[in-house]
Protein backbone atom coordinates (compact mmCIF):
# COMPACT_ATOMS: atom_id res chain seq x y z
CA UNK A 1 0.00 0.00 0.00
CA UNK A 2 2.67 2.39 1.04
CA UNK A 3 4.74 1.49 -2.19
CA UNK A 4 2.45 2.02 -4.76
CA UNK A 5 1.22 5.28 -3.12
CA UNK A 6 5.11 6.01 -3.53
CA UNK A 7 5.50 4.60 -6.87
CA UNK A 8 2.56 6.71 -7.77
CA UNK A 9 4.05 10.31 -6.28
CA UNK A 10 7.64 9.79 -7.72
CA UNK A 11 6.08 9.21 -11.40
CA UNK A 12 4.22 12.39 -11.16
CA UNK A 13 7.38 14.35 -9.61
CA UNK A 14 9.12 12.09 -13.05
CA UNK A 15 6.14 13.48 -15.10
CA UNK A 16 6.76 17.46 -13.62
CA UNK A 17 10.29 17.17 -14.06
CA UNK A 18 10.02 16.12 -17.70
CA UNK A 19 7.20 19.04 -18.23
CA UNK A 20 9.57 21.35 -17.00
CA UNK A 21 12.80 20.60 -18.95
CA UNK A 22 10.66 20.63 -22.01
CA UNK A 23 9.92 24.03 -21.18
CA UNK A 24 13.40 25.57 -20.66
CA UNK A 25 14.43 23.61 -23.24
CA UNK A 26 11.85 25.47 -25.49
CA UNK A 27 13.59 28.97 -23.91
CA UNK A 28 10.90 29.45 -21.16
CA UNK A 29 12.46 28.37 -17.99
CA UNK A 30 9.35 30.19 -16.11
CA UNK A 31 6.79 27.92 -17.90
CA UNK A 32 5.50 24.57 -16.21
CA UNK A 33 5.16 22.59 -19.49
CA UNK A 34 5.91 22.98 -22.87
CA UNK A 35 4.98 21.08 -26.41
CA UNK A 36 8.22 18.62 -26.96
CA UNK A 37 7.67 20.10 -31.26
CA UNK A 38 6.19 23.15 -31.08
CA UNK A 39 7.30 24.70 -27.73
CA UNK A 40 4.08 26.71 -27.23
CA UNK A 41 3.23 26.50 -23.24
CA UNK A 42 1.17 23.84 -22.02
CA UNK A 43 -0.53 24.08 -19.01
CA UNK A 44 -0.20 21.29 -16.50
CA UNK A 45 2.70 18.33 -16.64
CA UNK A 46 0.45 15.39 -18.15
CA UNK A 47 0.79 16.20 -21.52
CA UNK A 48 4.01 16.57 -23.85
CA UNK A 49 2.21 17.56 -27.24
CA UNK A 50 -0.16 20.52 -27.66
CA UNK A 51 -3.26 19.49 -29.60
CA UNK A 52 -2.20 21.05 -33.19
CA UNK A 53 0.95 18.89 -32.72
CA UNK A 54 -0.55 15.34 -31.34
CA UNK A 55 -2.84 14.93 -34.62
Amino acid sequence: MFEDQYNEEMEAEVRRLEAKKRAADAGHPEWDNACARCGCELKGSADQYCDKCRN
